[in-house]
């Protein structure tokens, strides 16, 4: 996990033996500040990939209007299967089509 610029950018698997540290992560972040996370590299999303993103979006300070999440394509897939796709106050969005600047810094 890389955390800087606004963007905090997850890699690898989040899975069942993650969850607890990412989704921990993930809260920390966004009541810190961070208004994008970048999934762009996740290669396995699971059941807890989606309550991490969720609880995430939960937390977002009222002041912040969107919670930006640039995924791969499996996250991309699972976020869609579940109907979160324009829901609340998350801007999911295909990694490949988010314009270069809005892209991690690592």
């Amino acid at each position: 996990m890389d955390h800087a610029h606004g963007v905090l950018k997850l890699t690898g698997d989040v899975d069942y033996d993650s969850a607890a540290a990412v989704t921990e992560r993930v809260v920390a972040a966004v009541t810190a500040g961070v208004t994008h996370l970048d999934l762009s590299e996740v290669s396995f999303f699971g059941a807890a990939g989606v309550r991490a993103v969720l609880t995430g979006h939960e937390a977002l300070p009222a002041h912040v209007t969107a919670l930006r999440v640039s995924c791969s394509p499996v996250v991309l897939r699972v976020l869609q299967t579940c109907g979160l796709v324009g829901v609340g106050r998350l801007q999911i969005v295909a990694a490949d089509r988010m314009p270069e600047r809005h892209r991690a810094q690592t």
